[in-house]
C-alpha cells in the first residue's frame, strides 16, 4: 500500500499550489511553494526505461541572446506570451496582472487587467492563451471561478484604460482543471478518466486520449494520473490544432478539432511517465513528485509552424525554478526539427507566431528578458 497524506504538487507556470482533493472530486486551490516527495515509505511509482527524444534530431544551432532593457520594469514574471511585436508579461504588481513590452522598440507599454471581482476584473489564479481564429485575442480561464473570458489584443494596445472584455455566459464543468477555448462555445479541456474533453458551453460532450504510460499504472485512480501529470494545453494561432503537454514529465500529444466538431488524436509522442507517489485512498487522493523525477517540458510555447520546448532531463532534487539552454523545435506533425543551443539559461519561453525570434524569462536575482532571433 502507499502511504496517504492527502495532499499533492501542483505546478502553474511559476507557482506551486497545494491541493486537497476529497471523495467527490471537489478540488481547494491554496498558492504556495510546495516541496515534498522523497520522503515517504513504499513507492507505487512504475520504473520504466526511458525515451531519449536527443537522439531523434540531426540539426543543431547556436543562438545568441540579447537582453531587453525592459527587463528592469519587471517586479517577478509568472508568464510570457507574444502577440505580433508585443509581449504580454504576467507581473502581478500595482493591481494589474500583466505589464506590455513592445519588443522591436525594447519599451514599456502600459499596464494590463485590473485585479479584482467586478466585471471584467481577473482574478490572479488564472491561465492564460491565444484565442480566438486568428489568434489576435488573449483568453484567461479563471481556476477558482471556473469561468473564461477574452480580450481583443487590439483594444487593449489602443485603449487607455483595460477595454471591455469579452465573457463567456456560464461556468465550465467542475471536473474540467482548466480550458482553452476553440471557437464561439467550444473548448479544449483537461479532466480525470481521460485526459482531454471536448466542451460545448460548459459541458462535456467527448472524451479522448490516455495518460502517458497509462497501463503500466494498474490499479491507479485516474483521478490521481491528472494530479501526477498535470496536463497543458496550448492552440496553434489560426488552426484548430492543439498540444497537450505534461508538466511533470516529458509527453506530448498533438490532437485536431475535425469538420465534423470531433477531438481527434493525430500523434503523441510519450518519453517516460512522472515519478511520484499516489494515494487510493477513498477521502483523499494524492500525488507527490519525487526529488527525482525528470520534468523534460521546462516550458512550452508555439508559432504557425512549431513547437518549442524548453527541455531538461536532469533530476529535479526540488530546485526551483527550473532552467535550461536546451529547446527543441518540433513540427505540427510530430516530426524533430532541430535543436537550439541557448548562451543563457532560462526557465519560460514565448515564440513569434512567424517564427521571427524567440523571448526567454529567467530570474537571477533580478527579473532578465532575452531575446534570440530566429530568422
Amino acid at each position: 500500500m502507499c502511504q496517504v497524506l492527502g495532499s499533492h504538487v501542483f505546478r502553474s507556470r511559476y507557482m506551486m499550489h497545494f491541493k486537497v482533493v476529497s471523495s467527490n472530486l471537489s478540488k481547494m486551490h491554496l498558492f504556495s511553494l510546495f516541496l515534498i516527495g522523497a520522503f515517504f515509505l513504499g513507492s507505487c511509482a512504475v520504473s520504466t526505461d526511458p525515451k531519449d527524444p536527443l537522439l531523434d534530431f540531426q540539426d543543431e544551432v547556436n543562438l545568441t541572446s540579447k537582453r531587453l532593457k525592459t527587463s528592469d520594469s519587471l517586479y517577478r514574471a509568472d508568464g510570457i506570451l507574444v502577440f505580433d511585436d508585443v509581449l504580454f508579461v504576467n507581473d502581478n504588481e500595482m493591481d494589474y496582472l500583466y505589464k506590455l513590452i513592445a519588443i522591436d522598440q525594447d519599451q514599456f507599454l502600459k499596464r494590463f487587467g485590473k485585479v479584482g471581482q467586478g466585471p471584467c476584473e481577473l482574478d490572479p489564479s488564472l491561465i492564460t492563451y491565444k484565442s480566438g481564429a486568428d489568434g489576435k485575442l488573449i483568453g484567461m480561464f479563471e481556476m477558482g471561478s471556473r469561468e473564461f473570458q477574452e480580450y481583443s489584443v487590439k483594444e487593449i494596445l489602443e485603449s487607455k484604460d483595460d477595454p471591455a472584455c469579452i465573457p463567456f455566459q456560464g461556468k465550465i464543468d467542475s471536473e474540467i482543471s482548466l480550458a482553452i477555448k476553440v471557437s464561439e462555445d467550444i473548448f479544449l479541456g483537461v479532466t480525470n478518466g481521460k485526459p482531454y474533453a471536448l466542451l460545448i458551453g460548459n459541458q462535456v460532450v467527448q472524451t479522448i486520449g490516455e495518460f502517458p504510460f497509462q497501463d503500466q499504472f494498474e490499479g491507479i485512480h485516474p483521478f490521481i494520473l491528472e494530479l501526477a501529470y498535470q496536463n497543458k494545453l496550448h492552440k496553434h494561432p489560426t488552426k484548430s490544432l492543439f498540444l497537450g503537454t505534461s508538466t511533470f514529465s516529458f509527453n506530448m500529444d498533438i490532437l485536431e478539432l475535425n469538420n465534423e466538431d470531433n477531438l481527434v488524436l493525430k500523434k503523441s509522442l510519450h518519453f517516460w511517465p512522472t515519478e511520484f507517489e499516489p494515494s487510493n485512498d477513498p477521502n483523499q487522493f494524492f500525488a507527490a513528485i519525487k526529488a527525482e523525477n525528470r520534468f523534460g517540458n521546462v516550458s512550452t510555447s508555439v508559432s504557425e509552424n512549431y513547437i518549442y520546448v524548453l527541455y531538461s532531463d536532469e533530476p529535479w532534487e526540488y530546485q526551483f525554478p527550473l532552467k535550461s539552454k536546451r529547446v527543441l523545435v518540433y513540427d505540427w506533425e510530430g516530426n524533430p526539427i532541430r535543436i537550439l543551443q541557448l548562451d543563457t539559461e532560462l526557465s519560460m519561453i514565448a515564440v513569434h507566431e512567424k517564427d521571427e525570434f524567440l523571448i526567454g524569462y529567467v530570474d537571477d536575482g533580478r527579473a532578465n528578458l532575452y531575446q534570440f532571433k530566429l530568422d
